[in-house]
């Protein structure tokens, strides 16, 4: 596997996509610092590191993207299909698990990198951080953000790989990092619920809190927020994302690995 993950880094890296989104998340952190920097604001400071000077809202996202593109790449050209029909089933359930585990080592780099350029903005605009966090709990909330952006990462590879489409997996991919998939759903069975004579979001009053969607929105408001117990289900968010998140993303990859490698490669 170590071998495939280097043979996909070549290749990430040497595409002009990955440049193309480095670029223009650079961009994106960067010009409103500048902005901050050459004019005058008036007095202002963040209150914290994590959850003022460097939002993460929508990592997710953009990490299930790219998961998106690195699974369909080449597949249009017979690239993945002659690979695979020269494998036995064992290889190729190897092969298809690689790709969900480069895909989340990508989004921890895209992390990682977004972390960097941010601090590196917040220094260009020279707004001061009234009470930055420990290490320990940046290092927490970055991982916290990471598992959170997991199981979307790992359910866009599994569908780009039973669908082999780049345009349906691009979709699936922003519409259920981005919440809209698991907010229909519950909001459709509450409908239900109500149909028949119940109250209407008791379900997602319920359920909502410990839904992946959910939990990356409360990490994304800061460490303290990621670490507080004054929500409703009285369980910090980190807490939450560790007994949802791997579990999710461990069975999307398991899934991926044994039914996406037993379909016809035809």
């Amino acid at each position: 596997m170590i071998a495939l993950i280097r043979s996909d880094a070549y290749r990430v890296l040497h595409s002009r996509w990955i440049w193309a989104v480095a670029a223009i998340v650079a961009f994106l952190l960067l010009a409103p610092a500048l902005m901050m920097r050459w004019i005058s604001m008036g007095p202002i400071r963040y209150d914290d590191l994590t959850g003022s000077a460097l939002p993460m809202n929508g990592i997710q996202i953009l990490a299930a993207a790219m998961a998106s593109i690195v699974c369909c790449d080449r597949t249009d050209i017979g690239f993945a299909r002659s690979v695979l029909s020269s494998l036995g089933e064992r290889a190729r359930m190897v092969w298809f698990a690689e790709k969900c585990v480069f895909s989340l080592l990508l989004a921890a780099v895209l992390i990682a990198f977004t972390f960097v350029v941010g601090l590196i903005g917040l220094l260009v605009s020279g707004v001061p951080v009234a009470n930055p966090e420990p290490a320990w709990q940046v290092a927490a909330w970055l991982g916290c953000t990471w598992l959170c952006a997991a199981p979307y990462v790992a359910l866009t590879v599994l569908v780009a790989h039973l669908t082999r489409n780049e345009s349906v997996t691009t979709v699936f991919a922003v519409l259920s990092a981005g919440g809209l998939l698991e907010g229909g759903l519950l909001i459709g069975i509450d409908f239900l619920q109500a149909l028949l004579g119940g109250e209407f979001l008791t379900v997602t009053a319920a359920v909502g809190p410990w839904l992946p969607a959910e939990i990356a929105s409360a990490v994304g408001a800061g460490a303290q927020s990621m670490l507080s117990v004054d929500n409703a289900v009285h369980l910090a968010p980190a807490l939450r994302a560790l007994v949802v998140c791997p579990p999710v993303a461990v069975a999307a990859v398991a899934a991926d690995a044994l039914l996406a490698s037993r379909r016809d490669v035809a």
